[in-house]
């Protein structure tokens, strides 16, 4: 294992851009196959303290890749039903390579970590461990700070390749995405964005809570905000688009306090397909049109900025971290003490 792990960090890293990929971000999974006519590579990236979780059924050839900060059985057994068409049997053996979390100076890849395997372990489906690349394995040391080898991961769902990624196109609606696991903490369970059948991505239906003290949170500094949401701001890459992110899905969320009924109409997923052309994801807005990544209106004046805001983000903006795991420094904010993003 120690020296698969050691070819995977090896190799050099990949910019992926929008022809034939699939950008998964932080609780999120997608799965599809080797015939796929869309998506070639899928991926993610940003891990930092989270790791990739890809799982291949032997049987059939699909792939799964997921971006994992914790999982539960449940989640578990949503996944590998997904993979495995809710048919498991012993023909299906599933593949597991798991890759990320660097070793940190405040463990918290390590507290993260931990639990997965355990959930993973405890499995009543036989996952053959082919790949594992995290901890030490992933980790350098520059002026005597920890920082990660791997920050992104990608699959050829054709070849099976592994290899250290970097996404530029992200696809749309990331605010969106970002929003679910920011409001929601731990109760934000793993979501399947992908439908490989039709071969669209799909984002919900889902909710969240509102936050009653976006306001607070959209004052502060961007220094703040990276160190009070970040629980390791030294291994963010490129910390102004880490904030103007966050800014961004905080803002999202004080304009849709409840998505459920201003983003998912008559609680229908959010549908895109990919153009053979450009490789941009190409928004639904009903079954006989199709339109590029839409823009939405804000239905809520914001005293941050009076500009409407897109779901359309810049394709370069990479941003899902994992929360700090501290109390927040008043008493009036909503937003989880342990919410991940």
């Amino acid at each position: 294992l120690r020296e698969g792990a050691r070819v995977v960090v090896d190799k050099r890293r990949e910019v992926v851009g929008p022809a034939g990929s699939l950008y998964v971000s932080v609780r999120e999974f997608a799965v599809t196959h080797s015939q796929d006519s869309k998506v070639e590579i899928i991926g993610t990236d940003n891990l930092v303290n989270n790791v990739a979780i890809i799982i291949k059924n032997t049987a059939s050839g699909s792939t799964l890749l997921s971006h994992v900060d914790r999982i539960t059985t449940e989640d578990l057994d949503t996944m590998t039903g997904a993979l495995t068409g809710q048919t498991y049997s012993c023909n299906n053996r599933l593949q597991i390579s798991i890759l990320g979390g660097f070793q940190d100076s405040k463990n918290v890849s390590q507290s993260l970590l931990l639990p997965v395997l355990a959930t993973l372990h405890s499995s009543p489906h036989y996952l053959e461990l082919v790949t594992l690349c995290v901890g030490e394995t992933v980790t350098v040391a520059r002026d005597g700070i920890p920082l990660p080898l791997i920050s992104g991961v990608g699959v050829n769902v054709k070849t099976g390749d592994i290899f250290p990624a970097l996404f530029r196109e992200k696809g749309p609606d990331m605010d969106l995405r970002i929003a679910r696991t920011l409001t929601g903490g731990e109760k934000v369970g793993m979501l399947d964005i992908y439908d490989c059948v039709r071969e669209e991505l799909t984002i919900g239906p889902f909710t969240y809570s509102p936050m009653r003290a976006v306001d607070i949170w959209l004052q502060q500094t961007d220094q703040f905000l990276l160190q009070s949401l970040s629980p390791c701001p030294e291994a963010v890459e490129d910390r102004e688009q880490f904030t103007t992110q966050l800014r961004a899905t905080l803002r999202m969320i004080k304009e849709h306090p409840y998505p459920s009924v201003t983003l998912f109409h008559s609680n229908n997923p959010r549908t895109y397909r990919k153009d053979s052309g450009s490789g941009v994801w190409l928004s639904k807005i009903n079954t006989n049109t199709w339109y590029g990544q839409q823009y939405i209106k804000s239905e809520a004046s914001s005293s941050y900025k009076s500009d409407p805001l897109s779901y359309k983000t810049d394709p370069a903006l990479n941003l899902n971290f994992h929360f700090k795991h501290e109390a927040m420094p008043w008493q009036s904010m909503q937003l989880q003490p342990q919410a991940y993003y």
